[in-house]
């Protein structure tokens, strides 16, 4: 791999792991929370599909959600992880399914996460765990793996639950989902209140692509909380466009004097999880100029729904006729879409 390639791989890689950190630890798991405030609304679901396949190459933080699901699963809405996971198809199949009967052996997240847990599984088994070049980390004999992993084609050592898992941060704005979740229960009109917060006004078409719900749940959902006078309407040309009434969500929102964002992560994840494994699979050839700029087109081309879906003028790259440059410069924009 070119040492200035190889340089950007682990780069992004750093990146992509403090940000993962950032977000879990504001939802509550044990690590340190430095003084950043983050106004961009975390949607646990997608951040779980993608933490499950990028944490195979952080096994501390893999645990610690792993044990925050156990005190925390409950925020978890299990029927959008799963319209969120057939549509972007993200790499963690069989780790959700695993983490699924691993939790569904508690009786009172039984209902919730069994369906899950027989969805995912391997053909062959491999090791769950790899370093960040991609070398298989060890793991035990097989009298002493995990059974729930294993049965899903996932070869790991005995899960230790440390409870070291608190709730989440109830006075950051990043947590304005799980909040109203803790508040309204499990239902659509969480993530619509949170998108309504953050924007002027939507159609309904729109809340469905940014929230991962079906148009006709968003719709019908936006219809009934307008009966409330609390949600607003304005038509244009047939178009019906939907905006929270001004002040009702302040007593709920802490925003540090800074507007909050509801973004489509499952989309930008995505994005994120293409470059990371086509930066893997450099990582073990040769690659002149030309061709590492195709290689991150052809992202670019596969994960075009996606990029329209993130916000396509807030990823898309320019031309230029260095690798270098042009990886600098992916870089640089993931950077500060992550927000570290």
């Amino acid at each position: 791999m070119n040492d200035w390639l190889r340089q950007f791989k682990d780069q992004f890689h750093a990146c992509v792991l403090e940000f993962l950190w950032q977000q879990w630890t504001l939802l509550g798991v044990a690590g340190h929370l430095g003084p950043k405030v983050v106004n961009r609304i975390i949607d646990p679901e997608a951040l779980l599909l993608f933490s499950l396949h990028i944490c195979r190459y952080e096994p501390r933080l893999f645990d610690e959600i792993l044990d925050w699901l156990i005190s925390n699963g409950h925020f978890i809405n299990v029927q959008r992880l799963q319209q969120i996971q057939k549509k972007y198809n993200f790499l963690c199949g069989p780790q959700i399914s695993a983490a699924a009967e691993l939790l569904a052996t508690n009786a009172k997240y039984r209902l919730k996460w069994a369906s899950l847990a027989k969805k995912y599984y391997l053909q062959t088994s491999e090791p769950l765990f790899w370093d960040k070049d991609g070398t298989a980390l060890p793991y035990p004999e097989d009298k002493h793996l995990n059974q729930e992993f294993l049965a899903h084609g996932l070869k790991r050592g005995k899960i230790e639950h440390r409870h070291l898992s608190k709730s989440f941060s109830v006075e950051s704005p990043a947590c304005l989902l799980l909040k109203l979740r803790a508040l309204f229960g499990i239902t659509a009109r969480c993530e619509i209140l949170c998108l309504l917060a953050s924007v002027d006004e939507i159609h309904p078409a729109q809340a469905a692509r940014l929230t991962g719900y079906y148009q006709k749940t968003i719709q019908t959902t936006l219809l009934e909380m307008s009966q409330s006078g609390l949600i607003l309407t304005r038509t244009v040309k047939n178009q019906k466009y939907y905006r929270l009434k001004p002040s009702i969500l302040d007593n709920l929102v802490i925003t540090h004097g800074n507007s909050i964002q509801w973004l489509n992560w499952s989309a930008i994840l995505k994005v994120v999880e293409s470059v990371w494994e086509t930066l893997l699979a450099m990582s073990k050839q040769q690659f002149d100029s030309l061709l590492i700029i195709s290689e991150f087109k052809k992202i670019v081309l596969s994960n075009r729904e996606y990029l329209n879906d993130a916000g396509e003028k807030e990823l898309m790259l320019g031309d230029t006729s260095s690798g270098e440059e042009y990886v600098k410069e992916l870089l640089k924009t993931i950077e500060s879409l992550l927000l570290v």
